[in-house]
């Protein structure tokens, strides 16, 4: 049975590395498919290393084949992050799903079944959260705890809130995909050890160590600060009405953005400004870079309703080669390697992938868009099969 696994891996540590041997070492274990994240993660910020790096490090975790989370999903809240990485397992034809959780023994199923069916008591708490100024994930957590209690508390740890998207996501869509939960306790988290690498590289294998330190010789570690001078650039030409127009501006976030940029000094220190009850740090990041990308309201919400349009692989050993054939005979989604045959339904998607991974690219102390070019529109062999300097 080949077994899913939904990851960002930024960077890929020895928590990861558990999650991985443990997929593998499933009795019936046919393999691991690996849905990794774009260039953008989930809390709006660019990953450490670029996809095609941590598609490598994931095959050295153990991975056979891995495949993109496109950046529409990848660059989303959690339920978002969940809904369209499911819709490529389920399409691609994987049974079961295999995720970290902090706290496995938690009735998690039911929390699931809640987000997925959204009864009339939960949704009205939600609502009265919602009008009283929550934030939209401490609003689902305040009406999850009435429900079910103990919910909240287990809501402030983010693989169970990924867990519990998963498996909603998973009813919504109708999969027959069986989950299975692997407990995460005392691994160092992928935050702390962005905030300091030299301190905290030995959490990481030495192969993700390579990776990382190849990546920092040629210059191609990523620095979101880059990105101020671009965010304020947009706000000088901007109006309000300019950014309602931006996919994700609304509910007045517009107004505090145009209100705090001139006070800030840099990107880290505006998305501070900008965090309130209402915002939390990774909303607003996420918006950064939809503004950045001027991404059109109508047309990315025209973009995102339906399924996922391809399953894009960015790595594969010579036994997921094989599988990727037996896929292919299968699969509900079209399998590709290349963005330029993504198809006439794939069209948006691949174009704002290729501009997120050129907005990525200037994020580098050595920036190459050229060579970025390359990346994004072929396979990239050379950095699949090439030797880890």
């Amino acid at each position: 049975m080949l077994t899913g696994i939904i990851a960002e891996f930024n960077p890929l540590h020895e928590g990861h590395e558990s999650l991985m041997r443990f997929a593998n070492g499933l009795d019936d274990s046919e393999g691991v498919i690996v849905i990794l994240s774009s260039n953008f993660t989930q809390r709006g910020s660019p990953s450490i290393i670029s996809k095609f790096h941590r598609a490598f490090s994931a095959i050295n975790a153990g991975a056979e084949i891995v495949i993109e989370l496109p950046f529409f999903f990848a660059c989303s809240a959690s339920n978002d992050f969940a809904r369209g990485a499911v819709n490529i397992i389920g399409r691609l034809g994987i049974s079961r799903l295999v995720f970290g959780m902090e706290n496995p023994e938690f009735d998690s199923m039911t929390l699931a079944e809640i987000l997925s069916d959204e009864p009339e008591d939960w949704k009205n708490i939600l609502r009265r959260e919602l009008k009283d100024g929550a934030s939209y994930p401490k609003a689902v957590s305040i009406a999850l705890e009435e429900i079910l209690p103990g919910s909240r508390e287990f809501f402030t740890k983010p693989n169970n809130i990924l867990a519990v998207s998963y498996m909603a996501a998973i009813k919504r869509q109708g999969f027959n995909i069986s989950v299975i939960p692997f407990r995460r306790e005392g691994v160092v988290k992928s935050s702390v050890i962005r905030e300091n690498m030299t301190a905290n590289k030995h959490f990481l294998p030495e192969y993700s160590r390579k990776i990382i330190g190849s990546c920092e010789r040629e210059g191609r570690i990523s620095d979101a600060g880059k990105l101020w001078p671009l965010l304020q650039a947009v706000f000088i030409r901007s109006n309000a009405e300019d950014l309602r127009k931006i996919y994700g501006i609304d509910e007045g976030i517009e107004g505090l953005f145009l209100r705090k940029w001139r006070e800030s000094k840099g990107l880290e220190d505006f998305t501070g400004r900008c965090v309130c009850s209402r915002y939390t740090r990774s909303h607003i990041r996420r918006r950064i870079v939809y503004i950045l990308l001027g991404l059109r309201r109508e047309n990315v919400i025209e973009a995102v309703k339906g399924e996922v349009p391809y399953a894009r692989v960015l790595a594969f050993t010579e036994k997921g080669r094989m599988i990727l054939k037996r896929l292919r005979k299968i699969s509900r989604i079209p399998i590709i390697t290349r963005l330029k045959d993504s198809g006439v339904e794939g069209k948006i998607f691949s174009e704002t992938e290729y501009r997120a991974s050129q907005l990525y690219e200037l994020t580098m102390s050595n920036p190459d868009m050229t060579r970025e070019l390359q990346k994004v529109l072929q396979f990239p062999t050379k950095i699949l099969t090439g030797e880890i300097r």
